[in-house]
């Protein structure tokens, strides 16, 4: 019997029995380039002809002189190119093989060498290629030949240049009911001078095809899976089930229905569990979005699912860093067998050991991005570890052996370490999914596993829908309504009231005369007012003005008075500015590596701006890192001038944060006005006020009749201009500053009068 040579449907097919095959026959292809399917097809291939067939690296050695006396002193000399002659002759040399399987073989060989004799060779030419298949399948391939015809189809890898004769041979093998593989580093050229029209062989033709890796070999296969065993010992692979990732899933899949399916429907095989690992980008519908996550949670907490959401995988902390205590490896090996261990223990020595092997996995798969550097290999490690003993109670909440919990990340991959720590919980018994509902967003999670749905409808949704309370109704015309606004305020100048929830003081650099041009203009209409992605880049003033035009006294205070509008805060004497004492005994605790730790911050019993929106309470925050980071402020990180900067934001008078509260960041700014009249210093805690709403966005105005510097002592360096206005005047009377009618109306005349020249 000779076997029909089967196209493949899919490389895997190799896998199958011979039962299942739809003709069945055999495979025989060659590759010649690479991808990642076939990298990890020829690794299982391997493995499969070490246990279950024969493996040629480089050539088949011709039969030396022994191998030839040996046969000539079994065989004789006699040859004849007939079935009764090679049916005696294999049994004889063959003895393991049964009738079926001589029958094969004659078959096959009587084939090859018919065709021999077709192509011209003469008798002694075919005579001495049957003596070299003879000594061949004698001495390579006789432990796989008494496997023929069965179900479990034995198989051949063979790697490099073929010969015609190796050729031959192999195509004897596989019509006796062999399954070969060829692998050929340097391309198809050599093979196409044997067999130009493709007629013994198929060539195997993936959509990607790239050149094979430098190095890449059996032999580096061979090692790479002794390594992999070695490693493997840091879990028990009696113990472990392998993953089997939405091979049950239909091509139109929808989420909530295969996810909500029970384990014994999406398979059967009890040595394997079922999983999904799935991404979707943008949303089904815009109106019932939101509802039907609340529902699908609902729904998996019904079945006693356990369902955890991850919104932010933010990075991890020193202590956490400091608890995987990683050193310096020299190798992958040595690093999986010394990190495996500081993966916190789930309880369940079986759920131990799948994590085990999860992360082993993990660090074991090819990554371009890190490949050769055990040193970012390491730094991915010690990601996974942390980002795994932070969430893993809340992962396996209630875990039971069989039941497959779910892992929601929402949001998208910001990085390769977010995007390996998904691919980890996806070799663990748990269903991943993406959700990704603002579909502008970029996630760099890729994988062969990894199923993706996309949707063109886009919604900007900021936390998961955990408690009915959470699910706002949004109807069709709200939608519209948003879309609209998109259309009328994005990049067209326009605004909506608090459109933007980030922003930057950028200190303009002015004439005198711009000063009070620019005194009452909006931000969005002054130079250098933009917008970077998602924040606004402010143009803000700061400015001390000396001394008095000409010494009219009572113009200077007039024009002063039209400056303090009900936006306008005015400090006249020294101490405007609170201490913040109540919070000076927590702030060192609150400032970690030169950052403010918001959350710390934010649990003090003394703190008073959990009444302000969420963005608020950042934005002061982050702005008061800020003045920290610039050590704008004598003392800071050398006297502990940190904390009472921390200390004094944290108790800012009602009037202030009430301004900064209605702050809308591309309108006009609010004002801070100083006035000094005599030879008074302003404490540490003013100058620490007057930097943080400048950096916050204030346009701030210092007015100081003395020319004295009352405030430079206080700053490691100045952030306003100084402008000389007049001459300088001493112990003036401050009067009353009332708003009059009129407001800001004229202080453009009036920065005009203090500042012209001449």
């Amino acid at each position: 019997m000779i076997y029909k040579r089967e196209k493949l449907g899919q490389l895997t097919d190799y896998f199958l029995n011979l039962s299942k095959r739809p003709g069945k026959g055999v495979y025989f292809y060659r590759i010649f380039c690479w991808n990642a399917e076939i990298s990890e097809f020829v690794e299982q291939y391997l493995d499969t002809a070490r246990r279950y067939g024969v493996v040629i690296q480089g050539k088949i050695p011709n039969p030396d002189e022994k191998q030839l006396s040996y046969y000539t002193e079994m065989m004789g000399q006699a040859f004849s190119q007939d079935v009764s002659f090679l049916m005696k002759a294999i049994e004889k040399w063959l003895p393991r093989l049964n009738g079926k399987q001589r029958e094969s073989v004659v078959s096959s060989m009587i084939n090859t060498l018919d065709e021999m004799k077709k192509e011209g060779k003469s008798q002694d030419m075919i005579r001495n290629a049957y003596i070299k298949f003879m000594c061949w399948l004698y001495y390579k391939f006789e432990r796989i030949l008494h496997l023929l015809g069965q179900d479990a189809v034995p198989k051949i890898l063979y790697e490099g240049r073929l010969s015609r004769y190796e050729l031959d041979l192999l195509c004897i093998l596989a019509d006796a009911g062999c399954d070969i593989i060829c692998l050929e580093y340097e391309g198809d050229t050599s093979y196409q001078k044997l067999d130009p029209e493709n007629k013994r062989t198929n060539p195997y033709l993936p959509k990607e095809q790239l050149t094979f890796p430098e190095g890449f070999c059996i032999e580096y296969l061979i090692r790479k899976r002794q390594r992999n065993e070695r490693i493997s010992m840091v879990y028990d692979r009696q113990k472990v089930l392998q993953p089997c990732t939405n091979v049950w899933m239909p091509e139109n899949w929808e989420l909530f229905t295969e996810s909500l399916k029970e384990p014994r429907e999406r398979g059967e095989d009890k040595e394997i569990f079922y999983n999904l690992f799935v991404r979707i980008r943008g949303v089904w519908d815009k109106v019932s979005y939101v509802q039907d996550l609340f529902h699908w949670k609902t729904q998996l907490e019904t079945k006693k699912r356990n369902f955890f959401v991850i919104e932010d995988l933010f990075a991890p902390q020193n202590e956490e860093i400091r608890m995987v205590s990683a050193k310096n490896y020299t190798d992958m090996e040595q690093m999986i067998l010394d990190l495996t261990p500081r993966l916190k223990t789930t309880g369940q020595e079986s759920l131990d050991h799948q994590v085990r092997m999860a992360f082993a996995k993990q660090m074991m798969a090819e990554d371009p991005e890190w490949e050769g550097s055990i040193h970012k290999k390491r730094n991915a490690a010690v990601y996974l570890i942390c980002w795994f003993n932070r969430y893993f109670n809340q992962i396996f909440t209630g875990y039971q052996k069989g039941k497959i919990g779910i892992v929601v990340y929402f949001g998208a991959c910001k990085n390769q370490y977010e995007a390996c720590f998904f691919r980890m919980l996806a070799w663990m018994p748990l269903d991943v999914v993406i959700l990704s509902p603002d579909a502008n967003v970029q996630c760099c999670l890729t994988d062969k596993r990894l199923l993706e749905k996309s949707y063109t409808d886009t919604l900007r949704i900021d936390h998961f829908p955990e408690t009915a309370g959470a699910c706002k109704a949004r109807t069709v015309a709200y939608h519209a309504e948003q879309e609209l606004n998109e259309m009328l305020y994005q990049d067209t100048g326009m605004y909506r009231d608090r459109q933007y929830q980030k922003a930057d003081a950028v200190l303009l650099k002015t004439m005198y005369e711009e000063v009070g041009q620019l005194w009452d203009q909006e931000l969005k209409y002054r130079p250098g007012f933009e917008i970077i992605q998602d924040k606004v880049m402010m143009p803000v003033l700061a400015a001390k003005i000396c001394g008095v035009k000409e010494k009219e006294v009572d113009v200077y205070w007039k024009q002063i008075r039209k400056l303090c509008t009900a936006e306008t805060l005015v400090v006249t004497q020294p101490g405007w500015f609170q201490k913040g004492d109540s919070f000076m005994g927590e702030t060192p605790k609150m400032i970690v590596n030169g950052k403010v730790d918001k959350k710390k911050a934010k649990e003090s019993r003394s703190y008073a701006y959990a009444i302000l929106r969420e963005e608020v309470q950042d934005y002061i925050l982050d702005k008061t890192e800020q003045v920290i980071k610039q050590k704008l402020i004598c003392g800071t990180f050398e006297r502990g001038m940190e904390y009472r900067i921390l200390a004094v934001a944290l108790d800012l008078k009602k009037e202030v944060v009430r301004l900064i509260q209605q702050f809308d960041f591309t309108k006009k700014n609010p004002k801070l006005l100083v006035i000094s009249v005599n030879e008074k210093t302003f404490p540490v805690e003013d100058c620490i006020g007057f930097a943080l709403l400048s950096v916050m966005g204030f346009d701030v105005g210092l007015f100081v009749p003395t020319g004295y510097q009352v405030f430079e002592q206080n700053f490691n360096k100045v952030f306003w201009e100084e402008h000389q206005a007049g001459d300088y005047l001493y112990d003036l009377h401050i009067p009353a500053l009332k708003q009059e009618e009129g407001g800001l109306s004229q202080i453009g005349g009036f920065f005009n009068r203090i500042f012209k020249r001449g």
